[in-house]
């Protein structure tokens, strides 16, 4: 039987039931772009829980920004640029929001 592509990159398509639908692993660059995804999803949520006030969320969410550089460093052999920056410009503010914290408004 025939299969039919919707035009997502051959991604989706439509199989009949009593076939073995064995995907194949994606091609680098997909994987490339699904990782660089991630770091910006987790900055997103890290930026979210700074927002709300839930510090303790954030500074865990610090320390898998911090491993996912230093894996990236270690495996690619490079620094990805800027990436070093935001995580200085992520520890800088929460840092700040912690001792706001202590001292109290005022």
């Amino acid at each position: 039987m025939r299969r039919m592509s919707f035009g997502l990159g051959g991604g989706a398509k439509l199989t009949p039931l009593g076939e073995n639908n064995q995907a194949s692993p994606p091609p680098y660059q997909a994987q490339n772009w699904l990782r660089r995804r991630l770091e910006d999803a987790v900055e997103d949520v890290f930026r979210a829980a700074l927002q709300r006030g839930d510090l303790a969320s954030a500074e865990d969410l610090l320390g898998v920004m911090e491993s996912m550089h230093a894996r990236a460093r270690v495996r690619f052999s490079s620094e990805r640029r800027g990436t070093a920056l935001m995580i200085d410009r992520a520890r800088k503010e929460l840092d700040s929001r912690k001792s706001r914290r202590r001292t109290g408004p005022g």
